[in-house]
């Protein structure tokens, strides 16, 4: 059986970018956002844009998600 794949913010927790406080911070507004039926937004652009990650901090997220998605 093939496993899950990781979402961004537990890559992001896990590498200690973020703690669960900021994480939970951007998924509210990330859902808040939705429930108002604006555009989608990136978990990455929102912790990014409230100063929780550094842009390389999510390209390195990013980049150990592909890795993860071509493996499998």
């Amino acid at each position: 059986m093939s496993e899950q794949p990781r979402l961004f913010g537990e890559v992001a927790l896990e590498r200690g970018y973020v703690s669960v406080a900021d994480l939970y911070e951007a998924l509210t507004i990330q859902a808040r956002l939705e429930a108002a039926q604006e555009p989608y937004r990136f978990l990455g652009e929102i912790l990014s844009e409230l100063g929780h990650m550094s842009e390389k901090q999510v390209l390195e997220v990013l980049n150990e998600l592909h890795k993860e998605e071509k493996s499998t």
